[in-house]
């Protein structure tokens, strides 16, 4: 049953492709392969309805140009921290049907394995890395559920670290299959996951980051280094939309953003076909996770004068991705990304030249569980996995 109801909501949403992927949608409107339903918030945040993989939107009518305004915390203001746990393990959570619940603080997302569909995404990175003969990577972005210290819960809920291993075990070894569970394990008290979206927070990003350069040979840049900005100091995510309870309109969240320490300006293509210039990858005309390269888009290029020319990466992702996209711009000349939800480009045919330095899959533990997701990425190379 948990998988039945884990994808009747995306095969759902996949139907509604051909409709979507041909309208406008502005800043308050979130429409995508898996985001069935929406609501278009007072201050113009976009939510979507809970999937295996979430998405999220991206603003439509930006003015280019204006993203130079950092606003930048006081020292004496005290960031948000992690969200509040009971004291007592004995607190009960509230869970709905489609495996979300509340605890404490906070709304938590579950994650549930399919050994079958992570085999395919496993398949799926050895022949990128065939393909385009060059060194892949995978980032796989856990769930919030992972941050939740409670012994009665840990019996009921997936156990995402085991998941993350049996997925590496089934990884070829010429795909380097990045450790990001203990990486985040590690700062686990921090506040790497919101309490009201179902996103990591760009500090839960970083550490998979900073995890992903070691595992390369890269020197992950220090947040210290960065400039440190609060974009929403007020953020209500998808997680009221998801449940409806009135309890998450009283939870605490920031839109938490650091700003890469290299200028590099970035151009995005959206699910339309409009083309559009901004001075940052974190952009200044949206205040919600959309602040992270301007939320899904079928292609962006970012492009950074001061790193080495030779220096080219891929990266294919959810919208887990667009947090963590940012920080490549300390090492990087040139970023490609790529949303496989918003184009059917073959993309070996478009990029296979660029002799990339690096390819990198990012995506939530959900998505890399998904065949769906799969099937995207194989059909960008020409490969057509079977309905």
């Amino acid at each position: 049953m948990k998988t039945l109801h884990r994808f009747i909501p995306l095969l759902l949403a996949l139907l509604m492709t051909a409709q979507t992927a041909c309208s406008l949608r502005s800043a308050d409107e979130t429409e995508g392969p898996d985001a069935p339903e929406t609501i278009s918030q007072q201050n113009g945040d976009s939510q979507t309805a809970p999937v295996s993989d979430p998405v999220s939107d991206p603003s439509s009518d930006p003015a280019p140009g204006v993203d130079d305004v950092i606003e930048t915390l006081p020292v004496e203001i005290t960031p948000v921290t992690p969200a509040a746990q009971p004291e007592e393990d004995s607190a009960d959570a509230d869970f709905y049907p489609d495996g979300l619940f509340i605890y404490g603080d906070a709304v938590y997302s579950q994650a549930y394995y399919s050994e079958t569909n992570s085999r395919f995404f496993a398949q799926t990175a050895q022949a990128y890395s065939l393909k385009f003969g060059t060194r892949v990577s995978v980032v796989i972005a856990p769930l919030s559920s992972m941050v939740v210290h409670s012994a009665k819960l840990a019996s009921v809920i997936p156990d995402q670290k085991i998941m993350m291993e049996d997925m590496k075990a089934m990884t070829d070894p010429s795909v380097n299959f990045v450790n990001t569970y203990d990486a985040l394990a590690a700062h686990d008290t921090e506040y790497i996951f919101f309490r009201t979206d179902h996103h990591w927070t760009q500090r839960g990003a970083y550490y998979a980051y900073a995890e992903f350069a070691k595992s390369v040979g890269l020197t992950p840049t220090p947040l210290e280094n960065m400039t440190y900005a609060v974009r929403n100091d007020s953020y209500m995510g998808s997680m009221y939309q998801f449940t409806m309870d009135e309890r998450v309109k009283t939870f605490k969240d920031q839109v938490e953003a650091w700003y890469p320490t290299k200028a590099h300006s970035m151009v995005t293509v959206t699910p339309q076909g409009e083309t559009i210039s901004y001075d940052s990858s974190i952009v200044s005309v949206n205040n919600t996770y959309v602040t992270f390269i301007a939320g899904d888009n079928a292609f962006t290029t970012i492009t950074v004068p001061d790193n080495p020319p030779d220096m080219t990466c891929l990266v294919l992702k959810d919208s887990f991705g667009n947090a963590f996209v940012p920080f490549l711009c300390e090492h990087y000349g040139t970023i490609i990304v790529v949303d496989p939800r918003w184009t059917d480009e073959n993309i070996l045919d478009k990029y296979g030249g660029m002799n990339f330095t690096d390819i990198i899959f990012v995506n939530n533990i959900e998505a890399a569980n998904s065949y769906v997701w799969s099937k995207l990425y194989m059909s960008l190379i020409g490969v057509q996995l079977p309905d």
